[in-house]
């Protein structure tokens, strides 16, 4: 089914880009668009109810993932739901203040979730590496801190250009998306994608590479990491964790890397794929809690049958360690 033969006209003759007239490519993108963003809603907020109504929430790494959670759950409802829709306009031409603040919400979101990879990181690399530090991190006040820097670091780099007094957003027609302003100071564009990229992967790899160093030394000893000790439980995790920051690494970096080269959108086409790449990796995470940890597979179970925890308490056999205050006995559903 193809939309009117006036329509296609009407596109052809107004438009120079090089999705002018190809209503199937558009539908298509559509269609993958509200797809990604049913799936990576549901999954998110799947995981966040798994977690709240469950003993999960005792958890640190859980908290930390809740959070997360929520961060996918906002960008794939709110953004891709928004992109859905400048996909079916076609339109050449968005207002400046949608864009400014579209693109604002849009890098803040991009940016929380790196500031939590980060924060999960650091927390699983005291776990293995400094225990007592890792203890000392996971009270309530140092808890609190880093989930407010998680949701408002990336503020300091989003704010300027969203209301341009350092850089700025707009809609660019060749890849149907508010992005960086092209025809003004990059700098802001360099240093987002430095500071709020290139520099945290930096940050993640040399965590997990501690964990894996410490391992390593372990080798010999092996059979004291084994079970449910302690050590075997943070490493599992730790390896759970990983597995998201790959996803996350090999949806984003492409994407960032192509920002950086091509700021005059040379090569549009390569513009989109990257971004629907990203878009599709951030709906995985649920998927990767579900085949890698047993407590999430009977904690999403539980909330789909509606079989809820009556009296959430952390199990010894949790993967997880690092509770913030002494469960209560209250009913969850």
């Amino acid at each position: 089914m193809s939309l009117p033969v006036k329509d296609n006209s009407t596109l052809n003759n107004d438009c120079s880009e090089w999705w002018c007239g190809e209503t199937s490519a558009l539908i298509i993108l559509e269609v993958i668009v509200l797809i990604l963003c049913i799936l990576g809603s549901f999954g998110n907020i799947l995981t966040l109810l798994a977690i709240i109504l469950s003993s999960l929430r005792y958890n640190i790494n859980c908290i930390l993932i809740g959070s997360l959670s929520l961060a996918g759950f906002l960008y794939c409802s709110f953004i891709l739901g928004m992109q859905a829709v400048i996909f079916h306009r076609h339109s050449q031409r968005v207002s400046d203040v949608f864009c400014s603040a579209a693109g604002g919400i849009r890098y803040t979101l991009v940016g929380v979730i790196m500031v939590h990879l980060c924060v999960i990181a650091l927390y699983r690399s005291l776990n293995v590496v400094h225990i007592n530090k890792y203890r000392f991190m996971s009270k309530f006040r140092q808890l609190s801190i880093a989930l407010t820097i998680c949701w408002l670091f990336p503020l300091v780099f989003t704010i300027p250009p969203t209301f341009r007094l350092w850089g700025g957003f707009q809609f660019q027609p060749s890849i149907l998306a508010c992005t960086f302003d092209k025809t003004i100071e990059q700098s802001n564009r360099i240093v987002t994608v430095t500071a709020g990229f290139i520099v945290p992967c930096i940050f993640i790899i040399y965590c997990y590479v501690r964990i894996g160093i410490v391992a390593q030394r372990s080798f010999k000893r092996m059979s004291r990491w084994k079970g449910n000790t302690p050590q075997g439980k943070a490493l599992r995790v730790s390896a759970m964790m990983l597995c998201i920051f790959s996803i996350f690494f090999l949806g984003t970096f492409p994407y960032f890397i192509l920002n950086v080269s091509d700021t005059g959108y040379k090569y549009p086409i390569h513009h989109v794929w990257t971004t629907m790449l990203g878009w599709l990796l951030y709906c995985l995470n649920p998927f990767v809690y579900t085949l890698m940890d047993k407590n999430f597979r009977l904690a999403f179970k539980r909330v789909l049958t509606g079989n809820c925890e009556k009296n959430p308490a952390r199990r010894s056999g949790s993967m997880f360690t690092g509770v913030t205050s002494t469960p209560k006995k209250t009913s969850d559903c």
